[in-house]
């Protein structure tokens, strides 16, 4: 008997890794295998296809018109991507945000709390914040807004990026003032 020749077992053993592998391929689960002991598939189609979804279901919550959406890498804070609500409330196009960082546009005198909501983010203390602060439009008048954030994390637990979504809340603010600028008194 020839040594390169497979014995029968061998050869039933073979088919029986093979098998479940060719029925993936026929059902088109797999694009492609590898190796010869040992086999991995790559590109699974499922999973594929669920982030694509995902992908698209995320892009079309980001570019509702209801509320600014914000998306800045780490750790310079700049923006990575605006939706056009966020630029209206600025007063900025997204070719003009895409130069600025989260903080740039934060009023002065709100910088300091803002950052050390962030710096908690950025240091793992906790996954999301909120607050309200006040920006500065193109214009140079005030906005108040509201904040909130999530951190995006890479597998080390590294924060890779921030997404908020940014709400004007100047006429809400004002509502609670009458016309004498005077805080008015709220119920508890």
């Amino acid at each position: 008997m020839n040594k390169n020749k497979p014995t029968y077992q061998e050869l039933e053993k073979r088919l029986a890794v093979a098998e479940p592998i060719i029925e993936a391929l026929k059902r088109h689960e797999v694009d492609a295998v590898v190796g010869e002991e040992k086999i991995a598939f790559l590109l699974l189609r499922g999973v594929e296809e669920a982030l694509l979804d995902s992908d698209a279901a995320f892009n079309a919550m980001f570019e509702l018109s209801g509320i600014g959406m914000v998306q800045a890498d780490t750790p310079a804070l700049r923006f990575t991507r605006v939706n056009q609500k966020f630029c209206e409330t600025v007063g900025y196009s997204a070719e003009e945000l895409l130069t600025w960082t989260y903080i740039g546009l934060t009023h002065p005198q709100d910088r300091v709390r803002d950052l050390n909501g962030l710096a908690r983010v950025l240091r793992g203390k906790t996954n999301t914040w909120s607050i309200e602060k006040r920006c500065v439009r193109k214009d140079g008048s005030i906005i108040k807004v509201g904040v909130n954030g999530a951190a995006l994390r890479d597998d080390t637990g590294r924060t890779v990026r921030i997404i908020a979504m940014i709400s004007d809340i100047t006429g809400r603010k004002s509502a609670g003032t009458k016309s004498s600028g005077k805080p008015r008194l709220k119920r508890r």
